[in-house]
């Protein structure tokens, strides 16, 4: 590997061209914005070189190849997101060498990627990008002449190389970082749901270290049970984030499946173990009856909840406890019933609320019991969070989790979030027209991710005025992407559990085959026009173009 030169110690012309490359890459450590960063690195070292190409290929360390991250002159590279293994190509022996390669004379014995062959490149040098001694990416230039580089122009490319790689290392960090926050910002839900007969209120509050994986979930099943889970994934930043993710969902699903909590984690614990092998997490996860008069409770090695009841001391709930998630026992997980009277309230927390060096937990889960009540949940939450985090910077994530159960409470079914005919006024408004009890809305000409919530409002809304058929009208529409074909699929939900049929009426839509590939064209009958499903009566299947639906 080439030495780095002090600058004063370039030869003639060098310090210019560095200069233009390090104005790259201080940018790079201040505006944090990687695709520009790197397609004006690449640039800007193209330009520097007098060559025809110059691209920048990452290292994906997972799957053990380098991909193509920015490029000038060579961007198709990246549009077709051209991966070359580590030791194999050009790109793919510089990285495993960790060192300048140039090839005078490019074919298909020294070279893989076949964008470089099929752009005409003959001369090609590149270096690898470091950290410490770990390769972390490649940079290589190319020219379509016969160019000869030379040993200096391998110097100069490896002090650009080493400059981007001080840039990308900073970029990757802040991006993890970035993401992992997301990340936990999505899965940590904003708003919980409303649920019939009972108040909640939830805090999250980030470390001042890297974003960790505390979370917590709550839900209910078609059963009527309600779910509330916490956790507390071991590690930190985007890793821990996204296993966090991982067992969030699954969870979930398992939770369709069983009212149990024991079993639910149980089943976790062994998702878990085969495939995040090296993971481990605290899991709590409490099961209230559809009456909400009892609580079942499994805890993976969770620090057990608190309950409040008014006119009592708070408590630590007496629950048998388990082993985390992630640990090789095989012992049956246990299960702990709580009843849940009017007026108690149920608290879940993570380590980081309770949990200080120099003092034991069981002195920082005294407090927070101290300064739990009954209240209204809001009230509570910032009651416990301003005697248990104060003004003093905490290191580790903070989560906590209050569930109350109020007096004289009945349980009634509620939404969870806004119906969608609320949204009926998002978007363009579309026609629609009336033929007795039958209602025909005209769909735009395009649905995707910027009008479709509007699209399913406005069809939400008509199907709030109780038609006995509602008819879609896509003829003149020529573009439907994901969003849209869901937004007609839950149309067709809501239409069939209000009783009413819906129709689509097609014609020569190119959107004709999408409905036949994703079901829907059996789902609701589809017809030639808007006039066809008029002349139709009720319930009589209507006549599908093109191949059977």
């Amino acid at each position: 590997m080439c030495a780095v030169a002090e600058d004063n110690d370039l030869p003639p012309g060098w310090a210019e061209k560095l200069q233009d490359i390090q104005s790259i890459t201080d940018a790079a450590l201040s505006r944090l914005d990687p695709p520009e960063v790197l397609d004006a690195l690449v640039g800007r070292v193209r330009e520097a070189l007098q060559a025809d190409t110059a691209a920048v290929l990452l290292l994906d360390g997972p799957s053990g190849q380098l991909v193509a991250t920015a490029a000038s002159g060579l961007e198709e590279e990246v549009l077709q997101g051209a991966r070359v293994p580590v030791g194999k190509g050009f790109a793919g022996r510089i990285a495993a060498e960790a060192r300048p390669v140039i090839i005078d004379q490019v074919d298909r014995h020294n070279v893989v990627n076949p964008i470089l062959l099929a752009r005409g490149i003959r001369s090609l040098m590149g270096a690898p990008l470091l950290s410490g001694e770990t390769v972390i990416g490649v940079l290589h230039v190319g020219t379509l002449d016969g160019r000869v580089f030379t040993s200096q122009d391998s110097d100069l490319l490896q002090l650009a190389a080493d400059r981007a790689a001080l840039a990308v290392q900073a970029l990757s960090a802040q991006l993890d970082r970035e993401a992992a926050a997301a990340l936990q910002r999505s899965l940590v839900p904003a708003a919980l749901p409303r649920v019939s007969g009972l108040e909640m209120a939830g805090r999250y509050v980030p470390g001042s270290g890297n974003v960790g994986g505390d979370w917590y979930d709550v839900f209910s099943v078609p059963s009527g049970h309600v779910y509330a889970v916490i956790g507390d994934v071991a590690g930190s930043g985007l890793p821990a984030a996204v296993i966090m993710g991982r067992i969030r969902s699954a969870l979930r699903a398992y939770a369709l499946e069983s009212t149990d909590p024991a079993e639910v984690l149980s089943r976790l614990d062994r998702k878990l173990q085969h495939f995040e092998p090296d993971a481990m997490a605290t899991v709590l996860c409490a099961v209230l009856s559809p009456s909400l008069d009892e609580v079942r409770i499994s805890s993976a090695g969770h620090l057990p909840p608190i309950v409040a009841v008014p006119g009592q001391p708070a408590a630590v709930a007496a629950i048998a406890g388990d082993a985390l998630l992630g640990l090789a026992e095989h012992a049956p997980r246990q299960l702990t019933t709580l009843s849940f009277p009017p007026g108690a309230m149920l608290c879940l927390y993570t380590d980081g609320l309770v949990e200080r060096r120099g003092q034991p937990i069981d002195e920082g889960i005294a407090r927070l019991r101290a300064a739990l009540t009954a209240d209204e949940p809001e009230a509570a939450a910032a009651a416990a969070m301003a005697a248990m985090a104060g003004a003093v910077p905490h290191h580790d994530d903070v989560a906590l989790l209050l569930l109350r159960r109020p007096h004289c409470a009945a349980r009634a079914e509620q939404p969870g979030s806004p119906a969608p005919g609320d949204l009926a006024g998002t978007g363009p408004e579309l026609q629609v027209a009336w033929s007795g009890r039958h209602a025909v809305i005209a769909m735009p000409d395009e649905i995707d991710a910027a009008n479709s919530a509007g699209v399913a409002g406005q069809l939400s809304a008509v199907i709030g005025r109780s038609p006995d058929v509602l008819t879609a009208d896509l003829t003149g529409t020529v573009f439907c992407d994901s969003t849209g074909i869901r937004a007609l699929a839950r149309a067709c939900e809501r239409a069939a559990a209000a009783g009413i049929q819906m129709r689509l009426a097609v014609g020569d839509s190119p959107v004709t085959r999408m409905l036949q590939l994703t079901g829907l064209g059996r789902r609701m009958p589809p017809y030639r026009d808007a006039r066809h499903s008029l002349a139709t009566p009720r319930d009589q299947p209507g006549t599908a173009p093109g191949p059977p639906a």
